[in-house]
């Protein structure tokens, strides 16, 4: 899932069938998935990212992604367990608990906070842009609002490079409104296809645990201040069949994904 500068993927790791990511921000994965998280940072700006796994933080202080780069993060930054990420089904006592993780209404919910470092340096006053006149090498040439002749000025700033000829303000507005209607129209919203997998192909709710040894290390890095407000992503594992994950596809959603009801 991408936001703006900054985007979210689950990818697995070792065996298993691997995870999909469908339109609602739901990850279906099965048992024992074995998985990291990928951080990407589109954006000229380093950045720090918290993340947070079942309401769970496993950043500490945050992780550091240089401008454009990318992370992967499989285990959390901390100095007593080096466990890598593993999908397990709601239910585990011996994981989440006496209740098996019913009661969490986070279950399952992955959220990475980013936040921009502020560019160093006080802000330089810049001058306001040129008026069109100024542009056209007269600063004291006034445009009118509404011309009532035509006005070779005003042609040679729209008309430049055409291969028609206006010989009129009505050749003018003609050619401008077809430049218009010239714009590549947006494209279309993304729609599911019908076989795209729902809601209806979950089986349960799923969590995060802990397996094996992960070599991964981390290096303390200083930051300058960063700014207030976060982008934020979400998205919420869950265990599908594998059918259900080989069929479905990748789209993106901007909206948190909603918790499957728990199960005895």
């Amino acid at each position: 899932m991408r936001i703006g500068d900054f985007a979210v993927e689950v990818v697995p790791r070792g065996k298993g069938i691997g995870v999909r990511e469908i339109g609602s921000g739901h990850v279906l994965a099965r048992p024992g998935q074995v998985y990291a998280l990928r951080l990407r940072n589109f954006g000229p700006l380093r950045c720090v990212a918290d993340v947070s796994i079942d309401a769970r933080t496993v950043t500490a202080g945050g992780l550091v992604i240089e401008a454009y780069c990318t992370e992967e993060l499989e285990r959390p930054i901390t100095p007593d367990e080096d466990g890598r990420f593993t999908v397990v089904a709601e239910g585990d006592e011996r994981v989440f608990g006496a209740d098996g993780g019913r009661d969490n209404p986070d279950l399952g919910l992955i959220e990475v906070r980013f936040r921009r470092e502020l560019p160093g340096g006080p802000e330089r006053v810049r001058p306001l842009p040129p008026t069109i006149g100024s542009a056209l090498g007269d600063p004291t040439r006034p445009i009118p609002a509404h011309p009532s002749r035509f006005d070779p000025a005003i042609l040679s700033s729209f008309g430049a490079g055409s291969r028609e000829t206006p010989r009129s303000p009505n050749d003018v507005k003609r050619m401008l409104l077809g430049r218009e209607s010239s714009v590549r129209e947006p494209l279309e919203p993304f729609i599911s296809s019908p076989s795209e997998p729902t809601l209806d192909d979950v089986e349960r709710a799923a969590g995060t645990g802990l397996t094996g040894h992960s070599t991964q290390r981390f290096t303390p890095t200083h930051l300058g201040p960063l700014e207030l407000e976060a982008t934020v992503i979400q998205l919420r594992l869950v265990i599908a069949s594998a059918e259900a994950i080989d069929a479905a596809r990748s789209p993106v959603e901007s909206t948190a994904p909603v918790r499957p009801a728990a199960r005895p």
